[in-house]
């Protein structure tokens, strides 16, 4: 078969028959177990031609390595370059210790796919069912993640029995009510942001008769280097305009998002009112709310003043907002805790049918609702207040008091700008471990 012929069929093989776009992330779907399996061995012989495809295309990165290798003793696993901030501190970390690790992404676009380094093997594994069947079959003894349900039912990646160690890390300053239920179940061990974290971890073990998790204190990297950016200057000349308050819209993402929730009139009331407004929609949102975003776009595309942000680092967004609107989203914590600016909560109504899908049906209550009341930064919209949002925006601006996130911080963050060597050090340390017993059974 004439070579570029050969390319050109495997092209259009990929164009047919490669499934479309699955996203981890999204709610656990329902299917039968019979489908999967078929899927999943589609999918396995589908990543075999892909990959040909990108190796072509010079588009991939190294090898999946196995346990028996020394890059294939430590795992991270993204779904994607959204949570390249929450993973790169960690990476660096290693690196800088000269650990040798494996970093496997579903996501060309993952900058860590561009690290040329002799410690990491850093690897695009596919995406949708070839993924999944990848990440489902891995062997090592430790892997990262910042997966929720991994190993759940009807979730397309499975629990490894070649991982002897899952650990997860959080991707947000969460209470992982929102989370759905099953999130942690099948991890070994947890990568503490504080210790408002340790009880409601154990009800849930309790409440489902599951074994002790490993409760590591950690902190949260990604936040360690937000309060670090802080400290750095941007040259925002071509994006700000003018000297007007700049409010950051930054919503969850589906039915729990205020955009889906309220529409755009209140946000058209902020503009009319000459304030710049910064939309941060939520990664996830990109991918199932298009309809709505791109309406949205359309409808506030006649206005100077708004301007949208897609970028993975809100550092520069963050830093040039006066104050943050958003909802059950956890960046309501980072904004206030790493920038010391207050933030309004719009409030959201959920039936609590559809609270049983979630582990707050099991935790009975939301930490992070309760902790907004102490954080002194935060004010909790009501319903009745949407149409005068733009003054209480004016209110609340007046009303700041950073001892109070202060101590909030130190109560409920461990290792606050150390986060990233506690972990990196773990990691190390317990690879060394699980090698150890290796040896000795």
């Amino acid at each position: 078969m004439n070579f570029y012929f050969f390319i050109i069929y495997i092209f259009f093989v990929i164009c047919i028959f490669v499934p479309t776009t699955a996203y981890a992330y999204l709610d656990p779907g329902t299917g039968n177990a019979l489908i999967y399996v078929v899927l999943s061995l589609v999918g396995a012989f589908l990543y075999f031609i892909k990959g040909l495809y990108y190796k072509i295309a010079g588009k991939k990165g190294n090898d999946i390595e196995t346990s028996s290798s020394e890059f294939g003793y430590i795992v991270i696993f993204s779904e994607g370059k959204a949570y390249w901030h929450v993973f790169k501190p960690i990476v660096e970390q290693l690196i800088e210790k000269k650990q040798k690790f494996s970093y496997y992404t579903m996501d060309l676009e993952d900058p860590c796919l561009l690290i040329d380094n002799e410690y990491l093997n850093n690897c695009y594994v596919g995406e949708g069912n070839s993924a999944f069947y990848k990440i489902s079959n891995i062997k090592a003894n430790i892997m990262l993640s910042t997966t929720p349900n991994i190993g759940s039912k009807d979730y397309p990646i499975s629990r490894s029995k070649g991982i002897k160690k899952l650990i997860f890390t959080s991707h947000s300053f969460d209470d992982y009510s929102f989370y759905r239920r099953g999130s942690l179940d099948n991890y070994d061990a947890v990568f503490l942001v504080g210790k408002f974290e340790i009880p409601i971890i154990k009800k849930l073990e309790n409440v489902r008769n599951l074994k002790d998790k490993e409760l590591i204190p950690a902190g949260l990297p990604y936040l360690d280097e937000l309060i670090e950016n802080n400290c750095k200057s941007y040259d925002d000349k071509e994006d700000k305009k003018s000297n007007n308050i700049t409010v950051l819209l930054a919503p969850s993402w589906g039915k729990k998002g205020f955009l889906s929730y309220y529409g755009v009139d209140f946000i058209e009331r902020l503009v009319k009112q000459n304030y710049d407004l910064i939309i941060r929609p939520h990664p996830q949102s990109l991918k199932v709310d298009k309809k709505l975003l791109n309406g949205l776009k359309e409808k506030l595309n006649k206005y100077q003043n708004v301007f949208w942000d897609y970028n993975a680092d809100g550092s520069k967004s963050f830093q040039k907002a006066d104050i943050l609107i958003s909802d059950t989203s956890a960046v309501r914590f980072d904004f206030a805790i790493a920038y010391q600016k207050p933030f309004i909560k719009m409030p959201i109504s959920v039936s609590s049918e559809a609270l049983q899908d979630f582990e707050i049906s099991d935790i009975g209550f939301s930490w992070n609702e309760q902790a907004l009341e102490s954080i002194g930064f935060g004010y909790l919209l009501k319903e009745d207040e949407i149409e005068y949002i733009d003054k209480v925006v004016t209110q609340v601006l007046q009303t700041k008091n950073e001892k109070t996130i202060e101590n909030f911080k130190n109560d409920n963050i461990y290792n606050v700008g150390l986060s990233k060597v506690v972990i990196s050090n773990y990691i190390i340390n317990e690879n060394v471990k699980l090698n150890r017993e290796k040896k000795d059974a």
